[in-house]
């Protein structure tokens, strides 16, 4: 058995903008998105992190901005919000909002609906926006998912 050790992605900054381009990529496609690029201070934020959860939680906060971009630039509002406040206190811990291991892809989606809906106070139109899909989507989302109330 071959065992290959690659240091922390701390130790590896000059990986992260490469990496963030290729989950955007990833995910803008599989998302439908149009999101081309990564602004500046976005990619500030991502190299002054310290990425606790190495590759794994770059990933997973890519994969969270893309969906809940507006544009066709990553701004700093679209990361999750202990990397904008380059919070280390929860080393480790994912992403608020994002996948975490043992959900479904189902509980992922309502936590980003979830989400979408307290950052635009309960605006269903522009959660919809901001969440890429139909306004007639997420009513339907919402029904499955018993949150028709908020």
């Amino acid at each position: 058995m071959l065992e290959i050790k690659l240091p922390p992605l701390r130790e590896r900054r000059s990986d992260i903008p490469l990496l963030a381009q290729a989950f955007l990529r990833e995910f803008a496609r599989e998302n439908e998105k149009k999101v081309r690029e990564i602004a500046p201070e976005t990619m500030e934020i991502l190299m002054n992190y310290p990425w606790p959860g190495n590759v794994r939680e770059l990933r997973a906060a890519i994969e969270g901005a893309v969906v809940l971009c507006r544009g066709d630039k990553l701004m700093p509002r679209d990361l999750p919000e202990n990397v904008r406040a380059g919070d280390t206190a929860s080393a480790g811990a994912p992403p608020q909002g994002i996948f975490v291991s043992g959900e479904t892809v189902k509980d992922a989606e309502k936590q980003l609906i979830i989400r979408a809906l307290k950052e635009s106070d309960s605006n269903r139109t522009l959660a919809a926006k901001r969440l890429g899909m139909s306004r007639r989507t997420l009513h339907r989302k919402l029904h499955e998912y018993g949150l028709e109330d908020l």
